[in-house]
């Protein structure tokens, strides 16, 4: 048996040719605005200040009460009877925020679609934080047992599906419509 050396040629196939030049610069993009933006809300960050912080706490305590979670609300902190929540970055939905506009902003499509899509999507990771802490707090008082795994795996599970199907939709819906 002889062995015949492997040439990558262009009779053979180039290894660029293999190569999705588009989508290794989609996901450079994605890395370095991730980055950016993470670094930017960390600095923020570093004057003591929440992004989010505040509001989020103010809207989760007021719905807490209209679902019979007694608490209170002070700076970034929620104190219930059977819990009390230090309400930090990651708590206000902030990371799904900047996943999802890294997302966006790396896709490539028009300006119009971008805005869109943050204008559309942003609010609605928001609300969906906030449902998210309000049934926290709701499972937290009526089945304390079960809040850490409620936070840990089903929330998170949850955000990430929700994030990629958000993204889905918008490629889908929005941008191969201008296409």
């Amino acid at each position: 048996m002889q062995m015949v050396p492997i040439t990558l040629d262009a009779t053979n196939g180039d290894v660029s040719d293999r190569l999705n030049v588009p989508l290794v610069k989609t996901c450079i993009m994605f890395v370095i605005l991730m980055a950016a933006m993470h670094a930017i809300a960390w600095r923020y960050s570093l004057t003591g200040k929440i992004l989010w912080g505040n509001s989020t706490v103010k809207i989760v305590s007021y719905l807490l009460d209209v679902v019979g979670v007694n608490n209170i609300a002070t700076d970034n902190t929620i104190t219930m009877p059977h819990d009390k929540w230090l309400v930090l970055p990651e708590c206000t939905g902030l990371n799904a925020a900047i996943l999802f506009s890294s997302f966006v902003f790396a896709y490539a499509s028009s300006f119009k679609a971008k805005l869109m899509a943050i204008l559309v999507g942003i609010p609605l990771l928001i609300i969906a934080n906030v449902t998210r802490l309000v049934a926290l707090g709701w499972v937290t008082e009526h089945y304390p047992t079960y809040a850490h795994v409620f936070h840990d795996y089903v929330w998170e599970t949850l955000f990430l599906f929700l994030i990629v199907a958000m993204w889905g939709t918008w490629v889908r819906q929005v941008v191969n419509c201008e296409r």
